[in-house]
């Protein structure tokens, strides 16, 4: 065989390994980023007010994503109205290596929402998320919630959507199919679209420098409001009515949404 022949035999098969070694080094790089970050993190705010902890992690999906597992997180929000706390047996995290920044999260097992003074213990058939964000600042947010069930509520399912619109709003879109509060025979079903207006005055919030209540304060001192994008289904017109009679610093209370969703001392 002579020399060219072997050139164009293994030249593809070098180019290969090369860059098979770069995308391993790349990766290896970006999980131990990711695993200090997590380690770093446990038991600490991973933004103000917002603190995160849990018992074990994994990390896995070598070469082109990072998947990592949690297991029982706790995410507490801290507010000048109280504090929350989300917690998950099993949680996870899907990030591409490359590309653009978006991640997938996913939540299974006993999952348990409470405040100083409610508690609310429920399952799902599925929780998923996912955050698209644009240099380093929150773009786009989705809730999906299957077979939502507790013994205050239950839900076959339930979304919220968030974006930025790029015109200085955050507009929402929340979905609720079969809705029911224990005691009721009333099911609540049906979508409504609305916006915050002055969003940029929340930019520091979506980067994750500035706590909820902060961010919300300025967002009021800029005349920020909400507003409607169209008419409702009636299916879920007291349900709105409940939640956008809310102040914005309530949005992120447990007791509050509580409330919301079934009447007061439910």
């Amino acid at each position: 065989m002579k020399y060219s022949s072997r050139f164009f035999l293994y030249a593809p098969l070098g180019v290969f390994l090369v860059l098979l070694a770069i995308v391993g080094v790349y990766w290896w790089i970006a999980a131990s980023r990711l695993a200090a970050w997590l380690d770093a993190k446990n038991g600490h705010d991973i933004m103000p007010g917002v603190t995160m902890r849990y018992d074990a992690r994994r990390i896995t999906g070598f070469p082109f994503s990072l998947d990592t597992e949690l297991h029982n997180l706790k995410l507490t929000l801290r507010t000048e109205h109280g504090t929350s706390q989300w917690q998950s047996e099993k949680f996870a995290m899907h990030a591409l290596a490359y590309g653009r920044d978006e991640t997938i999260f996913e939540a299974a097992g006993h999952q348990m929402l409470q405040s100083t003074d409610r508690k609310l213990a429920f399952a799902v058939g599925a929780l998923r998320a996912s955050t698209i964000r644009t240099h380093g600042a929150l773009e786009r947010f989705d809730l999906d919630i299957l077979g939502f069930g507790s013994r205050d509520f239950t839900a076959q399912r339930l979304q919220f959507h968030a974006r930025r619109n790029g015109a200085d709003k955050l507009d929402t879109f929340v979905v609720v199919d079969g809705l029911a509060c224990t005691g009721r025979a009333q099911h609540a079903q049906g979508r409504f679209e609305d916006s915050a207006t002055r969003a940029n005055a929340m930019s520091r919030l979506l980067s994750g420098t500035e706590s909820w209540g902060s961010a919300i304060a300025g967002w009021h001192a800029a005349g920020g409001k909400y507003v409607s994008n169209g008419p409702s289904d009636k299916g879920v017109l007291a349900l709105k009515a409940a939640l956008t009679a809310m102040p914005a610093e309530d949005l992120v209370s447990a007791p509050a949404l509580f409330d919301a969703v079934c009447g007061p001392g439910h």
